[in-house]
């Protein structure tokens, strides 16, 4: 394995107060915004790692020193759920599972913003840019990243972060 693909401790996105900011901003979101609930797994480290979720959501991760990018990977099932406890009724259209799965992400990364930027990380605002999993672009050349499983509704999700 070469250097390239390997992740620097030291970066600050890797410290483990980011990540349990970032795991913490999905938590509080869920259970505030639709009433789930959600556990966090032991993280790891993924290289050349391909989601197995149907939708995802990526934000960038750019601070004053450091980018990188946020990634958020759902079931269909979870999304459509939480998609349909956001808005308060059925969806069909994977259009509108996007939008609402683009819509709870840039939740999450706003909690766990207000948190690090208190920490001093100094995060600039991101858009959420929702798709389907296997059209997500690729982030960087790097290929490997902090990958945090998550639980909900019985079914495994992730948040991801790419660093550049």
């Amino acid at each position: 394995m070469s250097a390239a693909n390997k992740i620097n401790i030291h970066h600050p996105f890797m410290d483990g107060v980011i990540i349990q900011s970032l795991a913490n901003g999905v938590v509080e979101a869920l259970k505030i915004m639709v009433n789930i609930e959600a556990s966090f797994e032991k993280p790891f480290v993924g290289t050349n790692w391909k989601s197995p979720t149907d939708f995802s959501v990526y934000l960038n991760l750019n601070s004053d020193f450091y980018r990188g990018r946020i990634q958020f990977h759902f079931t269909e099932m979870v999304a459509k759920t939480i998609v349909e406890k956001l808005i308060g009724s059925e969806v069909i259209e994977k259009s509108e599972i996007l939008d609402g799965v683009g819509e709870i992400s840039n939740i999450f990364y706003g909690g766990a913003k207000t948190k690090l930027n208190s920490l001093g990380l100094n995060l600039a605002m991101s858009l959420p840019k929702p798709c389907l999993t296997k059209d997500l672009p690729k982030a960087i050349a790097e290929t490997t990243c902090m990958l945090i499983p998550f639980k909900v509704l019985g079914e495994i999700c992730y948040v991801e972060i790419i660093l550049n």
